[in-house]
């Protein structure tokens, strides 16, 4: 009997990425490294030769770097358009962590090649709900596949297949695969990665005993990393500059002073040697060492740990050493750590910051910031791999002190799924003091002090009562909650996700936040105050009863647009006037005020988190697609991958034309993946019909032009666009009125 696959291929999409993994460039490889594998690669997948395999298995150690090659071949085969579609396995995220998803979500990916294979993906998906794995692989890939087969030699990309599950539970799946590779196109390939694992390796020999045309013998590429060997070494000293260069110049820009060359070059070489071939173990150490107070010091101790045998021992040595050094902290509790450790280890799906305090019912933040070099916590907390998970699951091995094991190993199927069930946050907030400066427990207490513009004084509060049940909205730096102070006043509170090496940011930040904090224009919303919400950092300001500026034109379409593009370039001007980047500028951070007014909000929270989240020299990508200029995602501009006061002006022209159309931009583009190479290779968004955008004069879409021109330096600045837009306001009063 087949096991049927959960789901059809029209069903809702598995995926947790917010950057899909091909573009999540700071983990694919570094220029200059891994060169010859993927090369390997490259040359295996466009040869033309009939007999030459379709299926290439990179095997080797957990933390060798297996991800970041398939991350960066999804990368270029998405450039040079010959990425049919991908998987990446997670064992934390719950519809990646098996293979019941994996069919339709790259069905899904295959059928947006065309129109024809997307209407015979959309019949084979609709009639083929509940069939077996076999049967659905062969009716929504291997037969669209071969009526519209590709022109191209084209890769399918499958990543950390070992982490789908047991041997038991993915048998179905490697069947499917086996199956129905022979019936393929030539032109298609598949490309899987894993450690070596047994069941695998016996599935993909089967292959080896297939014939195509009774002659030619179908067999599987093997390629592995020799972590030893010379090449991986220079790889890894590449890495090693890359990624300590990265914490050097960001201690430095907060006035750190370090030597001028650090590491020095011995440095380099004993980390090669502590790594013992392993990427991962830089990773985590660049982590370990940008977390700490003195970079120095931590690398110093890094150094001092013994060399170890084998690469294993050498990155259970360094977690041992990083849970050690968490211990001393005087924010770390163990009670803490051991609940993060089991809701993070048994949770279904990643969990925020905030869903964790609420189900412990304490206030994990402190002990989160010392374990951040094995842990991330933006914008969920997840353990940093799953190397880890084995680390503090195995309790047989004397591999640490019993006082750091987590839940004891055990059969996948038989883990115990935490029953997260967050709390609403009235019962959720804890302290709801309203601050005139910020004070929260040490880890977070050198992050800024924002002193109040309406003078609250400490002993008001917010009504834990009234704080809505759910997010009045949500956006890329936190959600938005409704709730009254005291004295009566609708407010709106910001839970800011702040979740980086918060500890390190210094007193940079405290001057930049202190400036937001004093900034008085019509067009900007004025800040009340900050309280600790949930166990997050909390912005208050009025609340604004007519919504965001989209939500305004679409329910009023005769409202004046060129009257609130004026107002926003105004405000936008006066925060660039004032030294502030905004960072993510959108309809969605535009509000409309009691009198029809526009006035920014959320500037500056980019910057902050940019900051805090690049101490993890493996942080991905941030921002709102839709309004991101090419500079901030494309691969070849990575040095200049920082919000800019041109990237602010870039957003300002995408927001325009959302006011304009009442739609984002690109809309007719379905995901933001397309959208980012079409940007990335230049596109500019269509011109709006009349009809559709009868309030759209000329001279405005010369202007927001402008503001998308490709070199940032040929922008216009923010104060440019706030003239020109209110000359045009004068001139061009017949579009309707404000209401």
């Amino acid at each position: 009997m087949s096991t049927p696959v959960t789901g059809g291929s029209d069903s809702g999409p598995p995926l947790l990425y917010v950057v899909p993994p091909t573009l999540q460039l700071e983990e694919a490889c570094i220029p200059g490294t891994r060169q010859s594998i993927i090369t390997t690669i490259t040359n295996w997948l466009n040869s033309t030769n009939i007999t030459s395999s379709k299926v290439l298995w990179l095997a080797d150690i957990s933390g060798s770097g297996k991800s970041a090659v398939a991350r960066h071949i999804g990368y270029t085969t998405t450039q040079s358009n010959q990425l049919l579609c991908s998987f990446f396995f997670k064992r934390d995220i719950e519809n990646q962590s098996n293979t019941s998803q994996v069919i339709s979500s790259m069905a899904r990916e295959i059928a947006r090649g065309s129109g024809a294979i997307a209407a015979e993906i959309a019949q084979a998906g609709s009639l083929g709900e509940g069939a077996g794995y076999v049967e659905a692989f062969h009716s929504q890939i291997t037969v669209p596949l071969s009526r519209h087969p590709p022109e191209r030699p084209s890769l399918i990309l499958i990543d950390a297949l070992d982490e789908s599950g047991t041997p038991d539970r993915r048998a179905h799946f490697l069947d499917a695969l086996v199956r129905e590779v022979p019936l393929l196109p030539a032109t298609v390939k598949i490309m899987l990665t894993s450690k070596p694992a047994q069941d695998i390796d016996d599935a993909l020999n089967k292959l080896s005993t297939v014939t195509v045309d009774d002659d030619d013998e179908l067999e599987v590429y093997r390629l592995t990393f020799d972590v030893y060997g010379q090449d991986n070494r220079r790889d890894l000293r590449k890495y090693i500059s890359h990624s300590f260069e990265r914490i050097a110049r960001l201690r430095r820009s907060n006035g750190f002073s370090l030597p001028e060359v650090w590491p020095s070059n011995q440095q380099k070489q004993s980390l090669v040697a502590h790594a013992n071939g392993l990427f991962l173990w830089v990773t985590v150490a660049a982590d370990y060492v940008a977390c700490a107070n003195d970079p120095e010091d931590a690398l110093e101790a890094l150094l001092a740990l013994q060399n170890r045998p084998n690469p294993e021992a050498a990155i259970d040595a360094l977690y041992k050493h990083i849970l050690r050094s968490a211990e001393s902290n005087p924010d770390f509790n163990f009670p803490t750590y051991y609940d993060i450790l089991d809701l993070v280890l048994s949770a279904p799906n990643p969990l925020t910051l905030s869903e964790l305090c609420a189900t412990t019912k304490r206030d994990v933040g402190p002990t989160v910031c010392c374990l951040l070099p094995v842990l991330r916590a933006a914008p969920f907390v997840r353990i940093v791999h799953q190397s880890f998970r084995e680390y503090v699951r195995d309790g047989k091995s004397a591999k640490l002190d019993s006082s750091f094991l987590g839940t004891p190993a055990t059969n996948d199927a038989e883990l115990p799924r935490s029953p997260i069930k967050a709390k609403s946050r009235q019962s959720s907030m804890g302290n709801n003091t309203v601050y005139p400066a910020f004070h929260l427990y040490v880890p977070l207490l050198s992050l800024f002090l924002v002193p109040l513009i309406t003078p609250l004084q400490p002993r008001d509060q917010i009504d834990p009562n009234s704080v809505s049940q759910y997010p009045a909205a949500r956006g890329a730096f936190g959600d938005i909650w409704r709730a009254k102070h005291l004295d009566g006043r609708d407010v709106a509170i910001k839970s800011i996700r702040l979740y980086g090496s918060l500890a390190s940011l210094g007193r940079t930040n405290s001057k930049r936040a202190d400036g937001v904090g004093q900034i008085d224009h019509p067009n900007v919303l004025r800040l009340l105050g900050i309280c600790v919400f949930g166990g997050e950092i909390g912005m208050v300001s009025e609340w604004m009863p007519k919504g965001n500026v989209t939500e305004f034109t679409i329910n009023h379409p005769n409202a004046n647009k060129l009257k609130l593009c004026s107002e926003i370039a105004d405000g936008l001007a006066y925060l660039h006037n004032e030294g502030i980047i905004h960072g993510d500028l959108k309809g969605g951070n535009v509000v409309i005020a009691a009198d029809g007014s526009a006035r920014l909000v959320d500037f500056g929270l980019a910057k902050l988190t940019e900051e805090a989240l690049k101490f993890s020299t493996t942080s991905a990508q941030r921002g709102t697609t839709r309004w991101m200029p090419h500079e901030l995602m494309n691969p070849a501009e990575e040095s200049r991958a920082v919000i800019t006061f041109a990237s602010d002006v870039y957003a300002l022209g995408m927001t325009f034309l959302e006011i304009y159309t009442g739609n984002p931009p690109f809309m007719e583009m379905r995901n933001d993946f397309q959208v980012m190479f079409a940007v990335i290779q230049g596109t500019l968004p269509q011109r709006p019909s009349p009809e559709a955008s009868p309030q759209l004069i000329n001279q405005m879409w010369d202007l927001m032009t402008w503001c998308w021109a490709r070199n940032n330096e040929r922008r216009p600045n923010a104060m440019t666009v706030s003239v020109m837009t209110r000359s045009l306001l004068l001139h061009n009063k017949e579009f309707g009125s404000q209401h």
